[in-house]
């Protein structure tokens, strides 16, 4: 008795186990059965629009085609209500859930109307709830993909299933009239006239040509009255302005003359566009000059565009593909100063990721073949592609970042220099201010959180010296730490930033130097030392501009960048024969780090 009991216990349970995979539309015979439900769920309601056309209560024929039919479909309806219930773990639940609900109320009215040949349609308006389903059978489709599709596609069915419920009930209590009155005050109302009803109240219109009479219908229409101002005033303003965002973002950037702009597309998220913002407005309100165009394949979600609206002033977002010459057209792509492609670092496929931002840079350098392309790469062995390009130019600042390449350099530089990958965090971290150290080395570590990369144009009276001679008298004079610097060579036909070069480059004028420092205010001093005026200065504030560079019209006002933000910036000096040490090449090639 035990092992049948116990083998009884498991067909139940495994029975039960595959009942329920079967109605989660996990599988596709669980797919179809989801959506035969809710396609007969409309046929009956169908029916019940059809049959309502009818006097209430009136003798039904045999012969009537919609019978058999209703018939059949809540004869299945009965089916799947018993495997719900099959199915169901919580029975107390199961009997409060609002399709169970639906089925008990609709079931047994119509099997008792065909026994009985009266047309009582009883509470078969419950059948519009179903359409609150609506989206779930969309994304089964596949026919809504966005947000704001299954979003609108949520709020319709709300809106509609709202108004056919409300109109059933009210169609319902002016035909039978109140039932304490035996339906002495019953009026013979139409379905349409409901809904008319409905409308003209949900609408607080009220032209006074149909209205309720029954005692019933009046209560529900006060509290109905209350419950669509909620309605209108939560999902109506919602859904105009899904309609209003979609023609918004299908406009055109308008390109202000003398204002510099980016291009941003590829992986347009919440956390994306959060972390690029971040980082590239940096600086207070008022110290950057470019704006950033966000090119989205599908609309921005609600919290993508609350973060677009609280950088009103530097972004845009227009919708479209960086695929379609129309789409590059509308966000100017020839006219930007650079076009950014940003790669989803926790995508599935990184392949498939690289490849479709690969194609991006070929239909961007196909309509605008002198549009500056920075690109983010996952895998490194893709990088051979886009050098293939034609028009892929390294000079005119097209570049490749490779995530991949920078964390195993960082980890291999880590290795040879320990603590690089620490002094690197705390240049390219924020400092939290809520945290407040307590032991000396916390106060120490937070000190030197506020440091930043800076660049700063070099005073010309550094020019003749040495690398190692500038560092060392920036250091005991100026209290700056210079790391690199921004170096041409003629004869080799190198540009690049060289860090930490050897003694054999010489600097020449207006070279652009790379600072480690607090503020861009500590950097200047290196542009306004002179070497007539601050010879015997060795206090670092008393460093500026000082009275014979003011008289001399050739120095002009240094401009401080963060290097943190990639701008994009060239820095042209002029052009002067170079030395051509014999260490050049080597140097550039152990010592030429991009500061990114």
């Amino acid at each position: 008795m035990d092992r049948k009991h116990s083998r009884s216990l498991t067909f139940q349970g495994v029975f039960r186990d595959r009942v329920e995979m079967l109605l989660s539309a996990q599988t596709f015979v669980g797919q179809v059965l989801v959506i035969l439900v809710f396609v007969l769920s409309i046929g009956s309601l169908i029916i019940y629009f059809i049959n309502s056309t009818d006097p209430f209560g009136s003798c039904s024929s045999y012969q009537d085609k919609t019978i058999p039919i209703d018939l059949t479909f809540n004869a299945f309806f009965s089916f799947y209500f018993g495997l719900r219930l099959l199915a169901a773990d919580d029975k107390v639940k199961f009997w409060l859930d609002m399709n169970s609900i639906v089925d008990i109320f609709t079931i047994p009215p119509t099997f008792i109307s065909y026994y009985l040949k009266s047309n009582w349609l009883g509470l078969r308006f419950l059948r519009a709830l179903r359409l609150l389903e609506l989206p779930q059978i969309l994304q089964i489709l596949r026919a809504i993909r966005t947000s704001n599709s299954v979003k609108f596609s949520k709020l319709l069915s709300i809106v509609l299933s709202t108004l056919f419920t409300a109109a059933g009930f009210i169609h319902l209590v002016e035909n039978s009239g109140d039932p304490w009155l035996k339906g002495r005050n019953s009026q013979n109302i139409s379905y349409f006239e409901s809904i008319y009803l409905v409308m003209a109240t949900t609408s607080t219109v009220g032209f006074g040509d149909v209205v309720a009479k029954t005692s019933l219908g009046r209560t529900f229409i006060m509290f109905f009255t209350l419950g669509s101002l909620v309605l209108f005033a939560n999902y109506v303003p919602e859904m105009v302005e899904l309609f209003g965002n979609k023609r918004k973002y299908t406009s055109s950037y308008e390109v202000a003359k003398g204002k510099k702009f980016i291009v941003v597309c590829g992986n347009i998220t919440v956390d994306s566009v959060t972390a690029f913002l971040r980082n590239f407005l940096r600086h207070k309100a008022g110290e950057v000059n470019t704006e950033i165009v966000f090119l989205g394949e599908v609309p921005p979600s609600l919290e993508l565009e609350t973060i677009f609206k609280c950088y009103m002033a530097y972004t845009t977002f227009v919708s479209g593909s960086a695929l379609k010459w129309e789409d590059l057209r509308r966000v100017a792509v020839a006219s930007a100063e650079a076009c950014l492609i940003i790669a989803d670092p926790l995508c599935s496929d990184s392949h498939a990721e690289d490849t479709s931002n690969i194609m991006r840079v070929l239909s961007i350098k196909s309509y605008y073949p002198n549009t500056r392309i920075i690109i983010q790469i996952l895998q490194s062995h893709n990088k051979v592609f886009l050098p293939k390009i034609a028009s892929w130019n390294w000079n005119t600042g097209d570049d490749i970042v490779c995530l991949a390449e920078l964390k195993l350099g960082l980890i291999a530089q880590g290795c040879l220099v320990p603590g690089l990958c620490t002094f690197l965090t705390s240049l390219f971290t924020e400092q939290n201010k809520k945290i407040r150290p307590k032991e000396p080395w916390q106060r120490h570590f937070f000190s030197g959180l506020k440091n930043r990369v800076l660049t700063q144009r070099l005073s010309d009276d550094f020019a003749g010296m040495s690398f190692p001679d500038v560092c060392r008298l920036c250091f005991v004079k100026m209290h700056l730490m210079l790391i690199a610097i921004e170096h041409k060579s003629v004869c080799h036909g190198y540009c690049g930033l060289i860090l930490n070069p050897p003694a054999q480059v010489k600097l020449r004028k207006n070279t652009p130097g790379f600072f480690i420092a607090e503020s861009a205010k500590d950097v200047k001093r290196a542009f306004f030392y002179c070497a007539v005026c601050h010879s015997d200065v060795y206090t670092p504030e008393l460093i500026g501009k000082c009275s014979c560079k003011s008289k001399n019209p050739r120095h002009k006002t240094g401009t401080t960048v963060t290097v943190m933000r990639n701008n994009g910036r060239e820095h042209s000096g002029p052009k002067t024969q170079d030395s051509c040490p014999a260490t050049h090449m080597s140097m550039a090639s152990n010592l030429s780090l991009t500061t990114r």
